[in-house]
């Protein structure tokens, strides 16, 4: 059962393209991709601009005098560089989802109203602040709980041979739960779910909630192209989803 949906909530991506297209939604994919690139670029001159600094004063004052030098200042360089990069991807999925919150709600909103054949809705300054604590709210907490995880499954990797299998698995779903989870939140709160309940809302679908994140992170894995799409086609993919459990738990409760 939990492959089953997990395996639907990665399906409907498929479903997410035809609505867009269908929509004409290509702007509002392509204003959080802008963004995206923004935000890389945002990290690339922070690494430029701080990381070579910091890498002389490590070789310095960090490294014995007989170790220091051009090929030392070279290896912490790199992974200093690579250490930016995991911390980069890792903030990413939590920056998309609290700072772009605004954008995707409303992409969010357009899409429901499209599938039910109503008028676009009209961005307001008033809509625009409450989506951004909504989201500060909801994402915070879940960040907090996926480093608290996701650190869980890196130390299993000392495990030998077992934990080197497992560890990478399980920080996938952990990273793909609370990324369905941020996502899935624009559509709960736009009908009218207080926190508590759309925790429990997405603790009852953890596994559709589970696919959909999964298709974003695996959309994350593609360079360039995966980081300018994925905000969008998330969103889109997390509304279609959720709308589908809303309302089929409003037939069941009919």
């Amino acid at each position: 059962m939990f492959l089953k949906e997990l395996f639907a909530g990665l399906l409907i991506y498929k479903k997410a393209h035809q609505v867009i297209i269908k929509q004409k939604l290509w702007l509002w994919i392509a204003v959080p991709g802008v963004l995206s690139f923004c935000y890389l670029l945002f990290l690339a001159i922070s690494g430029m601009i701080f990381l070579p600094g910091f890498s002389a004063y490590i070789n310095e004052n960090w490294i014995p005098g007989f170790m220091s030098g051009g090929v030392t200042y070279f290896m912490v360089s790199i992974l200093l560089w690579l250490f930016l990069l995991i911390i980069g991807y890792l903030s990413y999925q939590q920056v998309i989802l609290i700072c772009f919150s605004p954008i995707l709600a409303f992409l969010s909103e357009m899409v429901e109203a499209g599938m039910y054949d109503q008028k676009p809705p009209k961005f307001t300054f008033q809509g625009f602040a409450k989506d951004i604590f909504r989201g500060l709210a909801i994402n915070m907490r879940n960040f907090g709980w996926m480093i608290f995880f996701t650190g869980i499954a890196w130390l299993l990797s000392i495990i030998p041979l077992v934990g080197s299998l497992i560890s990478p698995v399980l920080i996938l779903i952990i990273q793909s739960y609370y990324s369905g989870f941020g996502l899935v939140d624009y559509t709960l709160e736009r009908n009218r779910f207080s926190v508590s309940e759309s925790i429990a809302f997405v603790h009852d679908h953890k596994a559709g909630v589970t696919g959909v994140g999964m298709g974003f992170v695996l959309m994350l894995l593609t360079p360039v192209i995966g980081w300018y799409f994925a905000p969008g086609y998330g969103t889109v993919a997390a509304t279609l989803s959720a709308l589908e459990k809303i309302h089929d738990r409003d037939v069941r409760a009919d």
